[in-house]
């Protein structure tokens, strides 16, 4: 088994350098791929210690997205799995350790814990809470490495729609399409979520692999709040229309699940000035993709959410 890494980058060498340093010390990736995304400078792994035969550095002229650059990488991925990784993130050493757990398994992918920074506050390690209780549903703590049924895959899917919080088989991706989306930000949904729809061998890790740095104010998309915000409505019909076509009426309901916590969490960081696009934007694609036999379960099973979501979609109606 071989293991790439893919790290889309764009002006971040310092923080690029720290985790190419990681990579070299941690020795279980055959290949790395930097996707340069137009940065003023080209980034490099000089200095890092990482051998260069083992490097491939793409460039693209202009900046593109992180999903296009995590894209143009996929192409050149000549390992057997493979990591994506933010530049300005870190690995923790149970990433080695959770790749000697998978050696000899068969997984499409493997989802792995992380700790999230916004929690370093509260003297806390791990996820957020939101994320920490889908886990507990899903039946994790039993086992480092586990295979979750079907009810574990439907709370799991509903975490946090990160790329790096996964080791995939390259061939599992390149055989069902997968790729990111290539918008300015919500560029891993459509990954994410068509992951857990076109898995049949998924693996489950309690080990926290990652740390995932977000700081108030920061350049994270995360901070992002201005109109590009509304290009989620594009991945998450993509993802509607892709679950519409199968068999998972579980899936689907989760699904509208994670898009209402979404576009509320949206609202929490978007410019007041967006928001009645915002709320069109809500409208038209809750009327368009929001089955009747999958509200109908909703309201059985969350009525509050239901109406939450009936309130979005007649409000914009009336103002429209």
């Amino acid at each position: 088994m071989t293991l790439a890494l893919v790290i889309p980058v764009h002006n971040d060498q310092h923080n690029l350098t720290r985790l190419l340093q990681q990579a070299a010390e941690l020795g279980i990736f055959d290949q790395v791929i930097l996707s340069d995304d137009g940065s003023d400078m080209p980034a490099h792994a000089e200095g890092s210690g990482l051998a260069p035969d083992r490097v491939t550095q793409l460039r693209s002229p202009h900046a593109t997205g992180a999903g296009a650059a995590r894209n143009r990488a996929l192409a050149r991925v000549t390992c057997d799995h493979l990591l994506f990784f933010d530049s300005d993130d870190l690995l923790t050493s149970e990433i080695a350790l959770l790749w000697q757990d998978l050696q000899g398994k068969d997984f499409d992918f493997c989802l792995f814990r992380h700790h999230d920074t916004r929690r370093d506050p509260h003297l806390s390690w791990g996820q957020l809470p939101l994320d920490n209780a889908l886990w507990r549903q899903a039946g994790a703590g039993a086992s480092v490495l586990f295979a979750p049924n079907q009810a574990g895959v439907v709370s799991l899917a509903q975490t946090a729609n990160y790329p790096w919080n996964k080791i995939y088989r390259t061939d599992f991706l390149r055989a069902a399409g997968l790729c990111c989306s290539e918008t300015p930000v919500h560029n891993d949904i459509k990954l994410h979520w068509l992951s857990f729809l076109h898995a049949r061998h998924i693996l489950v890790s309690d080990r926290v692999a990652a740390i995932h740095e977000v700081r108030a104010h920061g350049q994270r998309l995360t901070n992002r709040s201005g109109k590009e915000r509304l290009c989620v409505f594009e991945p998450l019909s993509e993802v509607a229309e892709a679950l519409a076509a199968d068999t998972k009426p579980d899936l689907r309901e989760a699904f509208f699940h994670f898009t209402a916590n979404l576009l509320d969490w949206i609202r929490t960081v978007l410019a007041p000035e967006h928001h009645p696009d915002l709320d069109r934007g809500t409208s038209t694609f809750l009327n368009r993709y929001l089955e009747p036999g999958v509200f109908d379960r909703m309201c059985r099973s969350d009525p509050l959410l239901a109406l939450r979501l009936t309130l979005q979609m007649v409000e914009t109606k009336t103002a429209c």
